[in-house]
């Protein structure tokens, strides 16, 4: 275990100088924003207080770091996707192997991303950083080195758990690091745009990196990547990135990580095997069970607050004014979002048969739609609130309606008319994932951006690997047989399970939009969520 809680409990250390303050530190997160007319602000002394001045030079640099390996666990969640018929081609893997092998990374980075925040809480968030990076590149290699279908969904697994314990420290360190609002506004906004970059980046680089074959690696080369990246940040991480940590005296909640770790698992690996084995008795017991651990999680959790303990999910976090109406807003929209990459991938390989070059070149709209819809999100933001998300979810629900009318084109068409109905749903998504990041961030109190930090990211990995599990098995209930098995499958059987699929998705999107209304309806604070 890394280091070992701060002596001194009241102090801020910090591997930069600190500068003279001038002004009072604002508090990080949104304290101040949630404090009602007429009454009196209650401040929670933490032990990592912001910056009070300008951001130095350093400062930024030591963002950039911490957002590249944002941008490389983002990758690696999708770069997956493209190369998945390859891998199951290469290592002989049937479609449930190869959706655990991205759901596997999914559901281990979920699982451990509450912990992974109060690791750093603890033991300061630049140290648990690196750690993290540091394992994730070793996972990286060994998932390079895997020659079954088995050891690379254990060696996904172990990436996954690097990457639950190197992201929460991100919007942490953010927090941490920023004193003035819209520094922290344009940071967070940096760190909205990266997850969605580095989603294109993968599907695309994917495609680039097979198509190039380098030195006859084929898939492996999508993990190698990731070493000279990791070991870049390694290096970059001590001199620019601050070192914060929070005032903990209680002992670390070990039956909280463990009936967290157990929830995500017990609920999505049976619904991945569900449709392969047909639905047996074990399934149902096994989601029963899921119920049953969610109980028990937040009974104990409860109990321990009222203990005076340090729990994994802390009540002030989890009641936070708009907070469950965020968590909400997260988990319909990324579930969306992940389960359409993987079947619009499957789609245009196994129906369209394009290799994974041209499926990452398909992908390409979307990232132009999402930067051009993210430059945008502060003013938009600052002027129409809540009516932002509204509208980006609305569009992505548009972009869905042409589908069954595409698939009856011919290929290249298709390929063309799909290109510009992604583009459209990355204009959505750009309008969407910032200010959604930003609003659930601003309810988090000062002292708990840590945890905080944990929650809003497992919720999002874990309906991200919801989606995948779940949209996946509407697609191959919907084909009526396993995608890869494209022999048994009639010529127009791909395009009414693709539009079988979109229906679905719009669905999500329009529950994404009447979220948004509701969020917006809330009173809830809306000046964290602003993109600079």
């Amino acid at each position: 275990m890394p280091g070992s809680p701060p002596t001194s409990p009241k102090r801020c250390t910090s591997s930069l100088p600190p500068a003279p303050a001038t002004s009072p530190a604002r508090p990080s997160g949104s304290t101040a924003a949630l404090t009602r007319p007429g009454k009196e602000a209650r401040m929670v002394a933490v032990a990592d207080t912001t910056p009070s001045t300008r951001p130095s030079p350093r400062d930024w640099a030591g963002i950039g770091v911490v957002l590249l390996a944002t941008f490389m666990g983002q990758i690696d969640m999708f770069i997956v996707n493209v190369a998945s018929p390859s891998i199951q081609v290469d290592l002989g893997a049937s479609f449930g192997q190869i959706q655990f092998v991205i759901d596997g990374y999914v559901i281990a980075y979920a699982a451990g991303m509450v912990t992974g925040g109060k690791l750093g809480d603890r033991f300061g968030r630049k140290k648990v950083f690196q750690y993290g990076v540091a394992a994730f590149t070793v996972a990286s290699l060994l998932c390079a080195l895997c020659p079954t279908a088995n050891l690379l969904i254990v060696a996904r697994v172990v990436q996954g758990a690097a990457a639950a314990v190197l992201m929460p420290q991100v919007l942490s360190i953010i927090q941490g690091t920023f004193g003035q609002l819209r520094d922290r506004q344009r940071a967070i906004g940096a760190y909205g745009s990266v997850i969605g970059l580095g989603v294109v980046a993968g599907l695309i680089g994917g495609g680039l990196l097979l198509e190039v074959d380098v030195a006859g690696l084929e898939w492996r080369t999508i993990f190698l990547i990731n070493v000279p990246i990791g070991l870049l940040i390694l290096l970059a991480a001590p001199p620019t990135v601050r070192e914060s940590r929070s005032e903990v005296t209680a002992p670390l909640d070990m039956v909280g990580t463990v009936l967290t770790a157990a929830v995500l698992p017990a609920l999505l690996i049976p619904l991945s095997l569900g449709p392969e084995h047909g639905w047996p008795l074990w399934i149902w017991f096994s989601f029963a069970a899921t119920a049953l651990l969610v109980a028990g999680l937040f009974r104990y959790e409860n109990r321990l607050a009222a203990r005076g303990g340090d729990p994994l999910l802390p009540a002030r976090v989890l009641r936070g004014r708009g907070f469950p109406t965020s968590m909400a807003t997260v988990t319909v929209f990324f579930a969306g979002n992940a389960g359409y990459f993987l079947v619009l991938t499957y789609y245009l390989q196994s129906a369209l048969h394009l290799d994974p070059l041209g499926t990452g070149v398909v992908f390409v709209p979307l990232g132009v739609g999402f930067a051009v819809a993210s430059s945008a999100g502060r003013r938009l933001t600052e002027r129409y609130g809540t009516r932002v998300l509204i509208t980006g979810a609305l569009l992505m629900t548009v972009s869905f309606l042409p589908m069954p009318f595409i698939v009856q084109a011919g290929a290249d068409t298709q390929a063309v008319l799909l290109a510009a109905t992604i583009g459209l749903s990355g204009i959505g998504q750009g309008l969407v994932v910032s200010p959604l990041i930003g609003i659930a961030m601003a309810q988090v109190p000062a002292d708990l951006t840590g945890s905080g930090s944990g929650v809003l990211n497992t919720v999002t990995q874990a309906a991200m690997a919801l989606g995948i599990a779940g949209i996946g098995t509407v697609y191959r209930v919907a084909l009526g047989h396993s995608p890869q098995d494209t022999a048994s499958i009639p010529a127009d059987g791909f395009g009414d399970a693709f539009v079988v699929t979109c229906g679905v998705l719009a669905l999500l999107a329009v529950a994404t939009a009447v979220l948004s209304w509701l969020l917006g309806r809330s009173g809830t604070p809306i000046e964290a969520g602003v993109q600079a």
